[in-house]
Order: C-alpha cells, then sequence, then structure tokens
C-alpha cells in the first residue's frame, strides 16, 4: 500500500499567516500508523520553511514540489513545472501519478484542459492546485484529477476558503485507490472527511 499527501497553496506569508491548528491535528492523526511515502505540494509556498521541513519530515520517501505563479515572488523559484511518480501494479500496469501547480490553464482549474494535460504526460491521476478549491473529478477518458484545495483557505477567485488537503491510498496489488478529502470548515469550525473509492484497470481510472 502506498500513502501519498497532496497538499499545497498555503501563502504563507502573503495571504496567511500559518496552517491552521485543526489540520495540522489531522495530519498528525494520519501519521500515526506510519508516514506518508509520498508528499506532492502543489506549489505557491511563497515562504514558509518551518511548514516544508514539517512536510519532509512526516514523509518517507519523498516530497516532490512543483512551482507555482506566485513562487516567483520568493518561493520555489527552482522548482520544475510537473513531477510524476509510476506505481507498478501486480496487474503488470504502471499507473503515473503526476504533479503540476495548474496556472498554465485558463480558464483555471478547467476539467477539460486538465484531463488533457495529464493524457498528453501519460499521468493516470494529476494533482494540480491554483484554484484553492478542492476536487475529485474523474474525467469521461478516465483520469482522476485531484485539486487539494488550500491548505491554509487562502483566498482566490473560486476558493472555497476552507482548508483542506487529501490523502491518498494506491494499493499495488489489485489497483484500487481510496481518496479522502480533509477539511476544515471555517464557518462551522467543523472537521469533515469525505472517502473516494476508484480502481485502475485497462489502463484507466474507474469509479468503485
Amino acid at each position: 500500500m502506498i500513502k501519498i499527501l497532496a497538499i499545497g497553496d498555503p501563502h504563507i506569508p502573503r495571504r496567511a499567516k500559518n496552517v491552521p491548528v485543526q489540520i495540522c491535528d489531522v495530519l498528525e492523526k494520519n501519521v500515526l500508523n506510519g508516514k506518508f511515502d509520498y508528499t506532492f505540494f502543489t506549489g505557491d509556498v511563497v515562504k514558509a520553511p518551518i511548514f516544508m521541513s514539517y512536510l519532509k519530515k512526516i514523509t518517507k520517501n519523498e516530497v516532490l514540489v512543483v512551482v507555482g505563479n506566485m513562487d516567483y515572488y520568493g518561493g520555489n523559484q527552482n522548482a520544475p513545472i510537473y513531477q510524476h511518480i509510476e506505481v507498478s501494479i501486480e496487474t503488470k500496469e504502471n499507473l503515473t501519478v503526476g504533479l503540476t501547480h495548474g496556472h498554465q490553464i485558463h480558464p483555471r482549474g478547467d476539467h477539460a484542459q486538465l484531463g488533457n494535460l495529464a493524457i498528453d504526460n501519460n499521468y493516470n491521476i494529476l494533482i494540480s492546485g491554483h484554484t484553492h478549491k478542492e476536487e475529485i473529478v474523474l474525467t469521461n477518458h478516465g483520469v482522476l484529477l485531484l485539486n487539494p484545495g488550500s491548505v491554509t483557505g487562502a483566498w482566490s477567485f473560486v476558493a472555497s476558503r476552507n482548508p483542506s488537503f487529501i490523502v491518498l491510498f494506491l494499493d499495488e496489488k489489485t489497483g484500487e485507490i481510496d481518496v479522502f478529502q480533509h477539511q476544515y470548515e471555517i464557518r462551522s469550525s467543523k472537521l469533515r472527511e469525505q472517502k473516494f473509492s476508484f480502481i485502475f484497470k485497462n489502463k484507466t481510472i474507474q469509479k468503485y
């Protein structure tokens, strides 16, 4: 089982001072039974060395980072635009998880363009950010689009303004994928978790 954290868009310190303690508590609970194998960071960190060090601390293998449009003002200017990992499934298929910030998509967050970008790069799962709006979308072409939203609830034109992140579990034996969306709802002061299940089969992702 591979455990992946999808997180990003904190915009510290310009649009947020820190990551809410409620979100940190949920992250801590998620690593009680073991660290994340990989963390996919969607960019726009701006300046948050303590938070980035924390992500490395709770990740076993690698924190993959991509450059966001705001990172040019003081964040990870040297990070690549795309990152990815390949997961070997025992059905002799390889599943590829890709990562990009998403600021090359206009209008921002457009599902059709994100889906085409994933297909062009041979990504079965594409994790992106930029909109600060958490989304889990399965396209008609069997591509899973994931947007973890903003971990601080930072403002954007279409943001939910609720801090959030996503955790994926990939089963290398069966190809089953469980996606957990974690969100702290500011107005109600409540933590919410939603689970979505998929399976990788015949080189596409399907609802399970």
